[in-house]
């Protein structure tokens, strides 16, 4: 019998929850403090969106089972030891940051037995639930597959946003961590057996996963952007900012980025580059040779969206000759058309092709069609690049924003309930 929808929505009337890698807001200031080394940004962000986007579409309490995003001690963070606390959230009043020994080595197995542990406080008085799991951590998974022999009825959803085998594309990695990542990366393809449902970034991965159960593409969810009080230029600004703003890896194409601006010839035009990556000695390089380089650094977030909304152009220099380029969607796309200045991008494998529309590529992977597509942004009227930039951020926000997005993976779990009761 067919139910209506009021009736499918039902499926989410039980006990919610997602194992999340999210920065408490009353720890925001600690954290950031004691953390050596960039934090991942991105993910946070997907998943705030993520949670926001599943709450408005469910109408439920999402409990979060929390592991701070952090590395160990004593390398790359100060604390040794990770205390076990309570936390609320517009999302529920009832949450918990994971306790950890935060030793490398040890760490992993600290937080796969302590996941373990919130997991079967939190589902104590519940056969059956939601569990979303974010995302293929091995900690996580073996955690969960334990918890599944216990809880079989308990359905579990992971978001995969980046292959266990490809997350770590840096060319500064040693012989050891990329033995380490490769054995890790076993441990989390092994316990995908606890998996009822996956949402992926892109279509490409599921093939690449062998998955056989339900799944439904997501390749991101764009930012609102703050409404910041922006001068509005008028034609006769003269400076041209170039924007690039996120992980500054080779792989990722910065440096072609680089040695395209310097081919322009226009001395009011600006190359800013935020972040940290392997290529950081390579940017210093190049701003000793052309003044019109500013290396600005790792800066927070809120200032990375500022930055974005007052730029000329934003670019995305990632060209399509790597295999993980399949198995990602670049989220600096959607954070870009989101601000509403015209973005330069390639056009790879994981994007769809409906984004096509609504950024700038360059003709080729030359650094001359690099150099090109810059100048002929920067040589348009800023009437012009405003109607650019405005297409692509209606587009994203109309049709990319947490509401619309999550509702796919709401649909999918009530389909898959639906069969289940059928």
């Amino acid at each position: 019998m067919k139910r209506s929808m009021d009736e499918k929505f039902n499926h989410f009337n039980k006990k919610i929850v997602f194992i999340s890698s999210l920065i408490p807001e009353k720890m925001c200031s600690e954290v950031h403090k004691k953390m050596k080394t960039g934090m991942p940004d991105a993910a946070i962000a997907l998943q705030r969106h993520l949670l926001e986007g599943l709450f408005y579409n469910i109408h439920t309490d999402i409990s979060l089972i929390n592991v701070l995003p952090i590395s160990s001690y004593p390398n790359n963070y100060e604390d040794l030891f990770i205390k076990h606390e309570k936390f609320t959230t517009e999302f529920s009043s009832e949450n918990i940051n994971v306790g950890f020994l935060n030793l490398k080595g040890v760490r992993r197995k600290s937080i796969e037995r302590n996941v373990y542990k919130a997991l079967c406080t939190e589902f104590s008085n519940n056969d059956e639930g939601i569990l979303f799991v974010y995302t293929l951590s091995s900690s996580f998974l073996k955690a969960v597959k334990k918890f599944k022999k216990i809880k079989s009825k308990v359905h579990v959803c992971v978001v995969v946003a980046d292959l266990p085998s490809m997350n770590d594309l840096s060319q500064n990695t040693d012989i050891f961590n990329k033995i380490s990542n490769k054995i890790l990366a076993k441990k989390s393809y092994k316990n995908m057996t606890a998996i009822d449902s996956f949402v992926l970034l892109t279509e490409q991965m599921a093939e690449y996963l062998k998955i056989s159960c339900p799944y439904c593409v997501v390749e991101g969810i764009a930012t609102i952007p703050s409404e910041y009080s922006i001068k509005c230029s008028q034609d006769t600004d003269q400076i041209k900012n170039v924007l690039y703003t996120g992980t500054l890896h080779k792989k990722f194409g910065i440096l072609n980025l680089i040695e395209a601006f310097m081919k322009t010839m226009d001395c009011n035009y600006r190359l800013q580059i935020c972040g940290i990556g392997d290529s950081i000695n390579e940017i210093y390089q190049a701003s000793k040779k052309d003044n019109r380089i500013c290396f600005i650094g790792k800066v927070d977030r809120e200032t990375v969206l500022k930055l974005q909304k007052e730029a000329t152009v934003l670019v995305n220099p990632r060209q399509n000759n790597e295999v993980f380029t399949k198995y990602s969607f670049p989220s600096k796309n959607l954070e870009y058309l989101s601000s509403g200045t015209p973005v330069i991008a390639y056009m790879l494998d994981g994007i769809p092709i409906e984004y096509s529309e609504y950024i700038i590529s360059p003709k080729d992977n030359s650094i001359q069609a690099l150099t090109a597509a810059i100048d002929n942004i920067c040589q348009l009227t800023n009437l012009e690049r405003r109607q650019i930039g405005e297409k692509g951020k209606q587009f994203v926000l109309n049709e990319k924003n947490a509401k619309c997005q999550t509702k796919k993976i709401v649909d999918m779990i009530n389909s898959i309930m639906e069969e289940k009761n059928d």
